[in-house]
Order: structure tokens, then C-alpha cells, then sequence
């Protein structure tokens, strides 16, 4: 599932490579006032190569007369975006340049393509618009069978197989030659294939047989599509699965002695000559080697971060090829940012980015960190405030982002009783959530609820699992800008909500009326549209 990064104007500094700006502008036609109500802003959405879990988002809103614009940075010189407005959800090529999109009104449910495209590819979009709507069609008719095999190689056969009864119904279907179109609809069917193998090899733990390595390879040109990205995802947990640890759990010499030289300061020339040699190839006798740790030991916390970096790329260079390694080093820095805080990743990726050699990685790792950074003044400005924040008089750090500082109590059941009296007269829903993708996620889609359910008639609050350090936990909140009240619990208390709440998955939510009874345990995650239709009435009375 994708979560949503959404933002509007950027702070770009210095190091930060400049990426390129696909202007979007249109029209919404015969806009009537119901449907402004209904659908007041347009989105256009695309992935980051390193983490396609998320999407980047922008929003327009409509003006009085249906016009709109909005400006997407792009990594890749050709990028598959998506747009949205009302019940439309519709891909489309993107440049350095302009794409005008006008949809009518009147058609939203009416036509199949409610769209017309201008601009950039103009032609490639619009031919691709119905091909897009007869493909699912089709797909809908003929769908795929499910495949069993008892090999990564016959499974892959099988994938291949249904690949390509796809492209043939692409074929089949044109009338008019269009060589971006084919390169557009290809290419995604076979990133899909792929990502479907790896996805396969991952599940059964299997490795890649040597025999199909070449049609299964990453594709690295400069046409990015969302199935691409898939593509790349499914390699990284392929790889993460099934790449077997080194034997050693150390570095050795001459890799210890280039980190002392790179980040310990003060070091004598003397010093510096033999970690030079050792750098060299010189062998370190026992002595020696205290002499290093005592070395490392100056600048410890510092070394200890980058030598996991190290570690990891050791491992995955000794079992991948160097285009495959060159990848995994820059998602390396994806994978653990929701887990580590801003001034941790800041050095991993100040360490690893001079070493990536392909340059839309080194973009696309360049545009994680920029967004990672565009709330560091604010993380920076909460932390000494957040020893004083309490339930009653909490931080808020951003309009309705509410922080309470959690005093652990002998008595697990008294932050219960507190929430109970602090919300009674109001319905209350609770987010119960951990510090992972299926949580970050709940977070993010949360604020979409949230601006559908007047404040009025129920509170959000969002309590985090005791694992989560604090200082990651805060970031997390600064970052999703969920609105409601936060908090993270201590152990005790974790485990006196999992046993009252009857919690055995996560991220886990609980709705209670305005006299603290339950409405709902195991309620309807945000994302979860369909059982909130369910219970609007109950939550809104």
C-alpha cells in the first residue's frame, strides 16, 4: 500500500542535485458547484525509485472557473505520473515541460475517458488514456490464472507466459503506430513480470536461477514508470531475504583504518602514516589492532553507524553484481530512515551518496533526504519543549499536531482513566500503531479521515507502540503531520491496552462513545472507506 508524502513549496539546499519541473495545468469544464464541493482540488502523483511505497504527491486547488496548475519535480527524464480528480484516476507521461489535462464534469461517470491531454506527449497520453481503460476491461474479462510452480525457473516461465498474453492484446488492440506508446505499455508489463518474480523468490526463499538472470535484470534506462518501481522494490526484498550474512560480523583492517583516517579528528602524522599503510594492505599485529579499537573508541557512536552501512554493502557485493549493489547501497538509506533519527541518516547519507555511480540514484536519494530535511528546523526547535508537554496542556507542534509527554505511572491502567475523562462528551477514535510501513502508513492516511469527520463530534488520538524511541517517534509525528493527539506508551501500558483492546495486529484502532464505552474495538483502519460507511451514523450522531 502507498502512503503520501505531500508538500508544496521547497527550501533546496545547496547539495541537494536540482531536479527537473513538469508543470501540469488545466481546466475541470462545465465545473458546477455541487462538484466543487465534492472534488475541490486535483492531485498528481509519482514514486521515488528507492522507496515506491510512498507516493509524492502535489495538490491544486480548483479555481472558481475549473483552472488549476501545479508544478512536480521529476528524477527521470521520462516519468509515469498519476492523476486524480473525483472518481478519475488516470496515468500519464511527464517531462521538463508542460501536460494539459482537461476533464468535463458532465462525463465523470458518464464516459470511460473523461480526459483529454495537451502538451507533452499529448498523442502517446491520450492513445494510452483508452488503451488503459480497454486493457482493464479486457483484464476484467480475462483474468489471470493463478500460478503454481515449484521452481523460481517454471515460475518465471509461467510469468513470461502471461506477459505476454498481455502484449499481444496490446498489439492487437493499436491502430496507429506510436513508438513512445510501445516502449510506455511494454516496458510496464514486463517491470510488472518481474516484480511478480521477485516478489515469488522472496515468499519461497528461493535464489535467482542463473539461467533466467539476464531477462530478469533491473532494468536501468532513463523511463520510469511505477511498475518499474515496483520492480526494484520487490528486487530489495528479494535481496534482503535470501543474500546470506558474511561469516565475519567485523570489518577488516584496511576498511577500519579508512573510516578512523575519514572521520576521527586530531589524528598524528605518525598515526596517520601506518593507518595509511594499513589502508595499503599492510598486515596489523594484536597490539596493533587496540590500538584501533582505541581509535574507533574516540569517535564511536559515529563509527558504529557507518560501519553498519559497511557491513551491509560487504554482504549484498559478495552475492550481487555491481549495477545490483550500486542500487541496494543507495536504498540503504531509504530502508532506515523511518527507524533512525534525522542526524543518524544525515551521516549515513553524507557517507554513501559519493559513492553511488548511477545519477538518477544519486537524484532520487538526493530528493528522500531533501524531504527528510524540510522539517529539521521544526524537530530541532520541539525538542527541548517536550519535556513540559502533558495531556492537559500538550505541544502542539503544528496546527492541531498535538504532543504529550508520557509520564510512565506504577499504575498501567491510569493513562486509560485519564484519556477517558479528557475526551468524555466526545466520541474518540484511537490509532494504535507501530513503527512501520503498515503504521506509517495509518498515520498518513489518517489526516484524509480526519478532514472528513467534523472535529466537533470525535477527537483522533494516536498512541505508539513502547518500542519506538522517542526521538524517532517524535520525528515520525512532525513528519506525517497526522492531526489529533500523540502519544507513546511504555511498556506497561502497552500491554494493558493490548489486553483491554484485545490487540493481536497493527496498526490496530478502537472507537469509544462520548461516555467512554466502546463503540468498536478492532474498528475500521483509515484507509478502510467501505466499514466506515458502515458506522457513520453511530461515529456522527
Amino acid at each position: 500500500m502507498l502512503w503520501l508524502i505531500v508538500f508544496s513549496a521547497l527550501f533546496v539546499p545547496s547539495s541537494y542535485a536540482q531536479t527537473d519541473t513538469l508543470t501540469v495545468r488545466g481546466k475541470i469544464e462545465n465545473l458546477t458547484v455541487r462538484l466543487y464541493r465534492q472534488a475541490p482540488e486535483i492531485t498528481v502523483a509519482r514514486v521515488n525509485i528507492l522507496q515506491s511505497n510512498q507516493e509524492i504527491v502535489r495538490v491544486a486547488q480548483l479555481q472558481p472557473d475549473g483552472r488549476f496548475e501545479l508544478k512536480m519535480p521529476l528524477v527521470y527524464p521520462l516519468e509515469e505520473c498519476y492523476v486524480t480528480y473525483a472518481n478519475v484516476v488516470m496515468p500519464f507521461l511527464g517531462e521538463k515541460g508542460t501536460v494539459e489535462i482537461t476533464l468535463n464534469g458532465d462525463s465523470l461517470t458518464k464516459s470511460e475517458v473523461p480526459i483529454r491531454f495537451g502538451g507533452a506527449h499529448a498523442a502517446t497520453n491520450n492513445r494510452h488514456a483508452h488503451f488503459y481503460v480497454a486493457f482493464n476491461k479486457w483484464l476484467k474479462a480475462n483474468p489471470e490464472k493463478p500460478i503454481k510452480a515449484a521452481t523460481g525457473f517454471h515460475f518465471w516461465e509461467k510469468v513470461a507466459q502471461e506477459r505476454d498474453r498481455k502484449i499481444d492484446f496490446y498489439r492487437t488492440s493499436q491502430t496507429v503506430k506510436d513508438t513512445l506508446l510501445d516502449k510506455w505499455v511494454i516496458s510496464s508489463l514486463n517491470d510488472a513480470a518481474k516484480a511478480r518474480f521477485y516478489n515469488y523468490l522472496s515468499q519461497e526463499k528461493q535464489k535467482l536461477a542463473l539461467a533466467i538472470s539476464a531477462s530478469t535484470e533491473l532494468d536501468t534506462s532513463r523511463f520510469f514508470t511505477f511498475a518499474k518501481a515496483d520492480s526494484y522494490r520487490q528486487f530489495t526484498n528479494y535481496a534482503l531475504a535470501t543474500t546470506p550474512n558474511f561469516p565475519e560480523s567485523s570489518l577488516p583492517v584496511n576498511t577500519l583504518a579508512r573510516l578512523i583516517l575519514q572521520y576521527v579528528p586530531n589524528i598524528s602524522t605518525a598515526d596517520s602514516l601506518k593507518l595509511v599503510g594499513y589502508v595499503q594492505g599492510e598486515t596489523a599485529k594484536m597490539r596493533e589492532l587496540r590500538w584501533l579499537s582505541n581509535l574507533f573508541n574516540q569517535k564511536e557512536d559515529t563509527l558504529r553507524l557507518i560501519a553498519a552501512f559497511e557491513l551491509y554493502t560487504r554482504k549484498f557485493g559478495a552475492a550481487h553484481s555491481a549495477k545490483e549493489l550500486d542500487y541496494l547501497n543507495a536504498v540503504f538509506y531509504a530502508e532506515n530512515t523511518n527507524n533512525f533519527t534525522l542526524k543518524n541518516t544525515t551521516l549515513w547519507y553524507n557517507h554513501l551518496r559519493p559513492g553511488i555511480k548511477n545519477p538518477y540514484y544519486v537524484r532520487s536519494l538526493d530528493e528522500l533526504h531533501h524531504i527528510a530535511n524540510l522539517d529539521s528546523a521544526l524537530i530541532r526547535a520541539t525538542e527541548p519543549k517536550m519535556t513540559n508537554a502533558t495531556l492537559n496542556n500538550p505541544l502542539e507542534v503544528v496546527s492541531g499536531v498535538l504532543l504529550t509527554n508520557n509520564t510512565s505511572s506504577s499504575d498501567e491502567t491510569l493513562l486509560w482513566d485519564q484519556l477517558k475523562r479528557k475526551f468524555k462528551g466526545k466520541n474518540v477514535y484511537f490509532i494504535f500503531w507501530t513503527n512501520d510501513e503498515l503504521g506509517r502508513n495509518a498515520l498518513a492516511e489518517a489526516n484524509a479521515l480526519r478532514a472528513l469527520l467534523p472535529e466537533k463530534n470525535i477527537a483522533f488520538v494516536y498512541l505508539a507502540e513502547h518500542k519506538i524511541s522517542t526521538e524517532v517517534w517524535m520525528e515520525a509525528i512532525i513528519k506525517s503531520k497526522s492531526r489529533g493527539w500523540h502519544i507513546k506508551l511504555d511498556e506497561a501500558q502497552n500491554d494493558y491496552f493490548a489486553a483491554i483492546w484485545d490487540i493481536d495486529h497493527a496498526p490496530y484502532c478502537v472507537l469509544i462513545d462520548a461516555n467512554g464505552k466502546f463503540i468498536k474495538r478492532d474498528a475500521p483502519l483509515p484507509s478502510d472507506r467501505e466499514e466506515w460507511d458502515k458506522i457513520w451514523d453511530k461515529v456522527l450522531r
